[in-house]
């Protein structure tokens, strides 16, 4: 039977920025541009966009965080989309904005760091 247990990184509480979603796992912390806590990830997923303009359709991550105090709201973690780039394009950005809404329709970008892996321990 395993475990999930959380630690710093490399023992020194050193952080870690993330450019790409894909990178982080469920039990990880991570800490968001201009926020004073670190929050937990919870969920991952994937969203699949498609463009009408132009036969193309790519898949992004998502990742929701949760805080650990009262009244924490979730906030979904999602890349970027390029889609006007000299004409209609549709491609996944380095650049990460957080939703504290389901729709993804509007987000502040942020820096997203990891303060502490998730680890399985046996």
């Amino acid at each position: 039977m395993s475990t999930t247990e959380t630690r710093p990184q490399n023992g020194t509480g050193s952080t870690e920025q993330i450019t790409d979603l894909r990178d982080l796992r469920v039990g990880d912390r991570v800490r968001l541009e201009g926020r004073p806590k670190p929050v937990e990830v919870v969920e991952l997923g994937v969203r699949e966009k498609h463009d009408a303009r132009i036969p193309k359709t790519i898949e992004t991550p998502l990742v929701r965080v949760r805080g650990d105090w009262a009244n924490a709201v979730d906030v979904v973690l999602a890349h970027k989309l390029n889609r006007w780039d000299d004409g209609a394009v549709l491609e996944e950005l380095d650049a990460i904005v957080a939703c504290e809404d389901e729709t993804l329709e509007r987000g502040a970008t942020v820096t997203v760091e990891r303060v502490a892996r998730a680890e399985e321990v046996a």
